[in-house]
């Protein structure tokens, strides 16, 4: 069969004149690592091709900016190149999450406009949560739950040949107008992890990304209210040897990537859950050649504390590793049942300032019980923290999603939506902000923002030059997608992803 590996394309929801920096877009950008590792396993049995979804673009049609709110222009967007790749196609597989879903759905219906013939499969998290109404309410043939390496080689075979769907577990699919959910298959092993062929790098577009993708566990052991990770409270990482492979195999794909500083991300959601193994693998990269690349994992602060995995960092070229603290104040950590402390996070931070590792902290403000009050403890705990030790925190505000705790506890809080609404952006449009923080007014968010702002904006030099000083007298200092460098009182800087307001617009960035 030929068969069509995709995902939603990426887009950004900004203003229509804002200022996009390309070239930190593609620094910063990494490849989706489930299209390459399925079209490994596929490639022995079929012709696999990828449309890599940071090229793959969409337009609105008849033209003109879309804005967050217009449903009905979302809903007829073009998509280009995909239009010309499915010609010839036998299977086109999607990947899609709860944020990018409104796409995926747009994709299919355009295919089905082209050919309704072609079998459309989807896969990834927001697929595995809503597979019945998907199939219900969009032009979708067949959702693979969960995992997809062993389901979605068994139903391209079952489609070629027309064999039995009721066999494939993990599947829901139509049949004759009703909707059948075969069982849940089991999460791979991680002898089955280890035996799986390294991802297809070579169908990497060139010069796109400046970070490459590898994964050397799956799951996390907590779950966390707002979170909605797949197998949550489970975990399986492989092998330490198998691991370094992986790193490896990622190292001799350098010169497809883009700039001169590229690195290496570890996609784990908690690469620390074990810390010998953690520890195993970095003390084996000491003796890897990493072809001038750095790398970054995420952990957890508390299991940081008790291994040596940031004093084996300080031998290795690190970018950077990133903590989830979420809440500033102890009440909000144990609302989102996070399992740490505000006292822990500072004495891990102090530690990696000691170790000269460079940490990122992931910050949420506007959780459905926060006040003003709350999200400002948030901002100000965030400020000290880079304030004393450095690094970059990054507050986000809230969005609730499918799987998490939060959306089964959502009517708790009035909000009364169900799974259409992911099926538009008005998840994130000024009006929706109130219904998932209830307790936050306009005048208090606008006061949020304000106090993340003062905790930067010392100084601002415009990445044209006009500034008073030269880009290369600053050190630490963060670059920004508006194309200037925004410095912290201190070393430190704090980021806040803004509110969108009627004036935004979804957009597509050309990396080419």
């Amino acid at each position: 069969m030929k068969v069509l590996l995709t995902a939603s394309p990426r887009f950004d929801l900004q203003m229509e004149t804002y200022d996009i920096d390309v070239d930190f877009y593609k620094k910063n950008l990494r490849p989706s690592l489930a299209l390459y590792q399925l079209a490994s396993i596929l490639q022995p049995n079929h012709q696999v091709e990828i449309l890599d979804p940071a090229i793959s673009d969409f337009v609105p049609d008849g033209g003109g900016p879309v804005y967050i709110q217009d449903t009905d222009k979302l809903n007829e967007l073009r998509f280009p190149k995909l239009e010309r790749k499915i010609r010839g196609m036998d299977a086109i597989c999607i990947s899609t999450t709860s944020f990018d879903w409104f796409l995926a759905k747009s994709m299919a219906k355009r295919i089905k406009e082209i050919d309704s013939d072609l079998s459309i499969i989807v896969g990834g998290i927001h697929p595995t949560l809503a597979d019945r109404y998907i199939l219900e309410s969009s032009d979708v043939d067949f959702v693979v739950r969960r995992e997809g390496e062993k389901a979605l080689p068994e139903l391209l075979k079952s489609i070629e040949s027309g064999g039995n769907l009721e066999k494939i577990d993990g599947l829901s699919y139509r049949d004759n107008g009703s909707i059948k959910r075969n069982k849940d298959r089991p999460p791979l092993s991680v002898s089955e992890m280890e035996c799986m062929p390294m991802p297809a790098f070579e169908l990497l577009p060139p010069g796109i990304y400046g970070k490459i993708s590898v994964e050397t566990s799956r799951g996390c052991r907590f779950k966390c209210s707002f979170c909605s990770i797949s197998f949550s409270r489970t975990w399986r990482g492989l092998g330490p040897k198998a691991a370094i492979e992986r790193i490896e195999h990622a190292t001799e794909y350098a010169g497809k990537l883009y700039g001169d500083e590229k690195s290496i991300t570890l996609v784990d959601d908690n690469f620390t859950a074990d810390g010998k193994r953690s520890e195993q693998i970095l003390e084996g990269l000491k003796d890897v050649d990493l072809d001038d690349m750095s790398l970054a994992f995420e952990g957890r602060v508390n299991e940081i504390l008790a291994s040596n995995t940031l004093q084996l960092c300080k031998d290795l070229p690190m970018d950077y590793v990133f903590f989830g603290v979420e809440c500033g104040y102890e009440h909000g950590l144990k609302m989102i049942q996070k399992g740490i402390q505000t006292d822990t996070v500072m004495k891990c931070a102090a530690l990696a300032k000691e170790c000269g590792i460079l940490l990122h902290y992931g910050f949420i403000a506007g959780l459905p019980w926060e006040t003003k009050e709350d999200c400002l403890k948030t901002v100000a705990f965030a400020d000290r923290l880079v304030s004393e030790h450095d690094g970059f925190a990054f507050i986000s505000w809230f969005h609730i999603f499918p799987g998490s705790r939060l959306w089964d506890e959502r009517k708790m809080y009035g909000i009364d939506d169900d799974l259409e609404l992911f099926d538009s952006l008005h998840l994130r449009t000024k009006e929706y902000r109130p219904k998932m923080s209830p307790n936050l007014s306009e005048d208090d968010f606008l006061e949020i923002e304000r106090e993340i702002d003062k905790c930067n904006l010392m100084r601002v030099l415009n990445h044209n030059g006009n500034g008073s000083n030269s880009a290369e007298d600053i050190t630490h200092s963060a670059f920004t997608k508006a194309g200037g460098y925004f410095l912290s009182k201190t070393r430190g800087y704090v980021q806040r992803l803004g509110l969108p307001d009627n004036d935004t617009s979804l957009i597509y960035i050309d990396p080419t």
